[in-house]
């Protein structure tokens, strides 16, 4: 279905700037070719790799992302420019004398595939540096005072890879202890690949410090590459997966519930899915609670849990104009920030990184998150 869709935008290029051009026939046909190469992309690396996860060198990433990323940017671009010529053409029905744009079928064309270039260059750059450190506070109304400014940093989908290789890891995990979070926290799609591809990548996560510990929930990615090996190699590197399951953290003379759920990708594979009653299952009730579920819509499950925070990821922010809608709409209007669900407060982390078979962000930076909690409780 994704390459039949790839195939028709494909077409919408071609019908719409690489026919009108004043070029032999010979010629259109090869740039109509590689249009189509290009948005199959995706279908070529499931048939050279079995999936459509791509085992490529960083620089490799970056090449194919930034031809992959300038077509669907000429998409974006095509559409909106058709959209304005259609908006001025009803426009002089009306009134004769609005403008028509000065511009040759071959100027459209430079200049929107010079712009889409351009703008997914800087985008592959944006998905694949590292990310910055992105600071903010969240009040729960039953957070003891003890505990106001308790610190806890997100990691959300690094989908550690050849994309993002123990070099980015390295660094993502020296910027995380700088911080000196008391709490660490990873929400899901940790790594793709078998577990044994990245074990060296993997290797500087076993570093991560923080007095209350470093723990994860799954994402749906760990589930397509050995759901039970991805378990292991996380608890070597010294992080604790919450399969349906919560930890009760004891600091300053307090208490605080840490639970977190398996992904809703799970049943697929003859495992348990996302279960908060079963997660939260014996937890002091009076306790402030906090649940990692990597997939935000989970958010009215945790509210019907008294759940005071939820802390997700999966959506990677959208990525870029014109996607972030449509991935809006898969997650129930959750991209990337705060939002309520009944007295639940739910944060959708952009992601620290994103799946290298789309290394595209257009102004929607990648995050280590950093949160400090603050007591709604007076005195």
């Amino acid at each position: 279905m994704l390459h039949i869709l790839a195939t028709s935008l494909s077409l919408y290029v071609i019908v719409r700037l690489i026919l009108p051009l004043r070029l032999p026939l010979w010629l259109k046909l090869v740039l109509s070719l590689l249009v189509v190469l290009v948005a199959l992309k995706l279908y070529f690396f499931r048939m050279a790799f079995g999936t459509m996860m791509p085992e490529l060198p960083r620089w490799l990433t970056a090449a194919t992302g930034v031809l992959h990323g300038s077509l669907i940017l000429l998409i974006i671009l095509c559409a909106l420019r058709d959209a304005l010529l259609l908006a001025l053409w009803m426009a002089r029905k009306v009134l004769p004398h609005v403008p028509t744009l000065p511009f040759s079928n071959g100027e459209w064309a430079s200049g929107l595939l010079a712009l889409s270039l351009l703008l997914s260059a800087v985008a592959v750059w944006q998905a694949l540096r590292v990310p910055d450190v992105r600071k903010l506070s969240l009040t729960l109304p039953r957070l003891p005072q003890a505990l106001n400014g308790l610190r806890i940093v997100q990691l959300s989908d690094p989908h550690i890879s050849s994309g993002f290789p123990r070099d980015w890891v390295q660094a993502v995990v020296d910027k995380t202890n700088a911080l000196k979070p008391d709490l660490i926290v990873i929400t899901g799609d940790l790594a793709d690949g078998p577990p044994a591809w990245r074990s060296g990548d993997l290797a500087p996560l076993a570093d991560l410090r923080a007095p209350l510990g470093v723990f994860s929930c799954t994402g749906n990615h760990e589930y397509y590459w050995g759901y039970q090996g991805w378990m292991a190699k996380s608890r070597e590197q010294g992080i604790r997966p919450l399969e349906n399951a919560h930890v009760v953290l004891e600091t300053r003379g307090q208490k605080l519930v840490l639970a977190g759920v398996t992904d809703q990708a799970a049943p697929a594979f003859g495992l348990p899915g996302p279960d908060m009653r079963r997660a939260l299952e014996g937890a002091p009730r009076n306790a402030a609670r906090i649940m990692l579920a990597h997939r935000p819509r989970l958010v009215e499950q945790s509210a019907q849990e008294n759940v005071d925070l939820q802390l997700s990821g999966h959506t990677h922010g959208g990525q870029l104009f014109g996607v972030n809608q449509i991935v809006g709409w898969f997650n129930d209007g959750f991209l990337a920030g705060t939002y309520h669900a009944g007295r639940t407060l739910l944060y959708v982390s952009p992601g620290s990184g994103l799946w290298t078979g789309f290394p595209l962000r257009l102004f929607v930076p990648s995050e280590i998150t950093e949160i400090t909690l603050r007591s709604g409780k007076n005195g």
